[in-house]
C-alpha cells in the first residue's frame, strides 16, 4: 500500500478540530485531546479499483483486505479468510474461512458487506476515503463498520450518534468519488493553473 503523508495531516487536523469542539466547559485544550496522529493512508486506487470508488478495495481487488465478512456477524471476530474459499461479488473479491460462510454470504449479500465500501467510517465524517484496518470494526444496528486504528474507532465512538448521523449525511456526495479526488478538492491550488 502506498503511504501518502497528506493523509495523515488532514486526518490530525480534522481529528483536532472535531474533538476541539466540545460544548463541555472543562475540555481540556485541542493539544490535550488529541494524541499524536495516526498514519492514516488514503484508500488504494490501482486500475481496476478506481471504476469502483464506491468500494474501499486491497491492490488484489480483495475486499476487507481477505478478511471474512460473514464472520464478523457469525463469529463476532475479524478472522482472516482463506484465498481458497473466494467470492467475487458486485466488483470485489471476498474471501470466507469456510464454504459454509461463503454460502451464508452468498444466500445475502447485502447483510454481510461493509457499511459505506468498507472505508474508514470516521474517515466519512471527514468528508474522506480512508483504508480501514479490518481488525478495528464494529457492528451497529446490523452493520459492519471498519475503522482507520483504534484510536479513531475511540473518537467516533466518543459522538457516536452525531458521527453516525454526519456519515449518513457524507457519504451520498463523496461515494463515487475516488480518494485521490479527495484529497485534490481539499488542497488550496485544487483546479487552479500555475
Amino acid at each position: 500500500m502506498i503511504k501518502n503523508p497528506w493523509p495523515t495531516a488532514a486526518l490530525s487536523l480534522l481529528i483536532a478540530l472535531t474533538t476541539g469542539c466540545s460544548s463541555e466547559p472543562d475540555a481540556p485544550p485541542v493539544s490535550e485531546q488529541v494524541p499524536e496522529a495516526p498514519a492514516a493512508t488514503a484508500a488504494p486506487e490501482p486500475a481496476e479499483v478506481a471504476e469502483r470508488p464506491e468500494l474501499n478495495l486491497d491492490e488484489r481487488g480483495r475486499a476487507l483486505r481477505g478478511y471474512d465478512p460473514v464472520a464478523y456477524f457469525a463469529e463476532g471476530k475479524a478472522v482472516a479468510g482463506d484465498p481458497e474459499v473466494q467470492e467475487s461479488w458486485n466488483g470485489a473479491d471476498y474471501q470466507f474461512t469456510s464454504e459454509a460462510n461463503r454460502q451464508a454470504f452468498l444466500e445475502d449479500p447485502e447483510r454481510y458487506l461493509p457499511a459505506h465500501g468498507g472505508y474508514c467510517t470516521f474517515g466519512i465524517v471527514l468528508g474522506k476515503k480512508f483504508d480501514g484496518d479490518p481488525e478495528v470494526w464494529l457492528v451497529r444496528d446490523d452493520e459492519l463498520h471498519i475503522f482507520l486504528d483504534e484510536e479513531v474507532q475511540g473518537k467516533f465512538l466518543a459522538d457516536e450518534a452525531a458521527n453516525f448521523a454526519r456519515v449518513e449525511a457524507n457519504w451520498p456526495g463523496i461515494r463515487d468519488k475516488t480518494a485521490r479526488e479527495l484529497e485534490l478538492a481539499e488542497e488550496p491550488d485544487a483546479g487552479q493553473g500555475p
